[in-house]
């Protein structure tokens, strides 16, 4: 049974109309969640942390640091509503240290490297002032499921009547998905504001989709830790263009 079954079942026992229960579903975004084997049951579909191997030609000054890389041929096939390469492996980085928040944060803090299948590739060792950044890798394992927002996430309270139907779900529309090590499509996990909804990068009105989102631990405990966005605009996807993406960065005090 999946997130959008779990969802109906327990609607239909609260008493809750079925026109409600599937103008709800309608919101249902689909997500791979990449986790490590204790807390996946798919197979191994990338690896987190350690160090990024990339192409001689793709510059790499230890900064933004290395979070992940995914397996495209490995995923889950036909699951996510974006137009990922068939195959090449994607390169995640970001920031894990405290952000600048400059005017161009948006580009500097992250970037997307993707890496056509049978490129030549070398490990990459970050420079000494940034080797406290480098993670323990371990591999990911990657399972597809359903994402609802929870009440008062933004793609619900952003629009007064959306908020109204909704608070007839009460507790039932929760969804307690979270970034994790690395999760794809989906609705973001955000403390605050949603990274999808405006004002868009750039400035403009054309709606950006999230690609992937990953939680960002903190290193001692006086470090804040937070969530990464990664941001792109479908049709950049579908052309490969990896390198229009931006991010957002979303950071709170340690617990």
């Amino acid at each position: 049974m999946d997130r959008r079954q779990e969802f109906r079942a327990h609607a239909t026992e609260y008493g809750v109309a079925e026109a409600t229960i599937e103008w709800a579903l309608r919101f249902a975004l689909p997500q791979i969640e990449l986790r490590p084997r204790e807390h996946s049951p798919g197979p191994v579909v990338g690896q987190y942390g350690g160090l990024p191997l990339l192409p001689p030609d793709v510059e790499w000054s230890s900064y933004p640091h290395f979070f992940a890389s995914v397996d495209c041929a490995a995923l889950p096939g036909d699951v996510l509503d974006l137009p990922l390469p068939k195959d090449g492996h994607l390169l995640f980085f970001g920031n894990k240290d405290e952000p600048e928040w400059g005017d161009d944060s948006e580009d500097t803090e992250g970037r997307i490297v993707y890496v056509p299948a049978g490129t030549p590739t070398a490990e990459r060792e970050p420079d000494a002032g940034h080797a406290a950044y480098v993670s323990e890798p371990f591999p990911l394992h990657g399972h597809p499921a359903w994402n609802l927002p929870s009440a008062g996430h933004d793609v619900i309270e952003s629009d007064e009547e959306r908020a109204q139907m909704w608070e007839e779900l009460g507790d039932i529309g929760y969804d307690n998905s979270s970034a994790g090590e690395l999760t794809l499509g989906g609705h973001a996990s955000p403390i605050w504001d949603d990274p999808c909804l405006p004002p868009y990068p750039g400035g403009d009105d054309r709606p950006w989709r999230l690609l992937a989102q990953a939680h960002i631990p903190a290193r001692d405990d006086k470090s804040s830790m937070g969530t990464i966005f990664w941001l792109m605009r479908p049709e950049d996807i579908a052309e490969g263009r990896f390198d229009r993406a931006k991010v957002r960065l979303e950071m709170y005090p340690p617990e």
